[in-house]
């Protein structure tokens, strides 16, 4: 499972990037998320794409610049899944600290790469 940190830096570094082709490759579809206490059924590639566009455009507008990983947790589910817990710093290009979260993504090895199944923004 050591392929799962460098999985999630490629992944924050795009996202900051706003780079939503790069991203949203990383998902499946369909694609399940949980927001806020709301549950968001993504049907297709569309509108996962949609999804993180509308995402990554808020993250640009509260001037994020950088999400660091301060600590990750891999539970295995067998061969090919596994839940991941993601402790996200989010940054502004100063280094201040704008957001302070977790979030749980369900991920599938599909041949030698993972893929996220759902994700779970933690509710603080």
């Amino acid at each position: 499972m050591s392929d799962l940190d460098p999985f999630f830096r490629y992944y924050a570094e795009r996202y900051m990037a706003s780079d939503v082709d790069a991203v949203s490759a990383m998902y499946e579809a369909p694609m399940f998320a949980l927001r806020e206490g709301r549950a968001i059924h993504l049907a297709d590639r569309k509108a996962v794409r949609e999804h993180l566009t509308e995402l990554m455009a808020a993250y640009a507008r509260s001037g994020a610049v950088r999400a660091d990983i301060a600590a990750l947790d891999v539970v295995p589910l067998g061969k090919s899944s596994v839940f991941v817990t993601v402790h996200w710093h989010v940054r502004d290009a100063s280094g201040g600290l704008l957001k302070d979260f977790d979030s749980t993504y369900h991920l599938l090895r599909v041949d030698a790469d993972w893929r996220i199944l759902s994700y779970t923004n933690h509710d603080e």
